[in-house]
């Protein structure tokens, strides 16, 4: 193989893509209306996860240089690593107590600013904070009233 290949990527996501093949497969299993997210999100994830295999085995890193490094080793720290566990557990931990859909909010909040590598302004800001909150209220209306998913009942929501 080639030294510029992510190899652990490619096992990675070759474990994906049967995972989402998997629930793809079993979602046949249920009703349709029962099937639908599952077969969405099985879907989703094998064909995504195919992609990256791909562009794995033809060279893609998808790193950009910048001031001598790579935006990738600029991504890789710890703090970072450490924030999206503890907020992922956080969120899993306090949604059936405070409600889904402020825990949600919350959490997507808290990933952005994670996520941000440089100062913005307030007005890519404000439209940062208006993508993340329309983001979260379509994905609980799509799952609460589309999918008839319940939603734990919290405090809040």
């Amino acid at each position: 193989m080639n030294a510029d290949r992510d190899i652990v990527g490619i096992v990675g996501s070759t474990f994906f893509f049967f995972v989402g093949a998997t629930v793809f497969a079993m979602s046949f299993e249920m009703t349709p209306m029962a099937a639908m997210f599952p077969r969405t999100v099985g879907a989703a994830l094998a064909l995504l996860a195919a992609f990256y295999i791909f562009a794995a085995l033809r060279g893609y890193r998808g790193e950009a240089v910048e001031n001598g490094s790579t935006v990738r080793e600029q991504a890789e720290g710890l703090g970072r690593r450490i924030v999206l566990l503890v907020t992922m557990i956080g969120w899993a931990l306090l949604f059936p107590v405070i409600g889904m859909f402020v825990t949600s909010l919350a959490a997507c909040i808290i990933l952005m600013f994670t996520g941000l590598f440089e100062r913005v302004s307030p007005g890519r800001l404000a439209i940062q904070l208006g993508a993340v909150l329309a983001l979260v209220v379509c994905f609980y209306h799509l799952m609460n009233s589309i999918l008839n998913i319940p939603m734990p009942r919290g405090i809040l929501f």
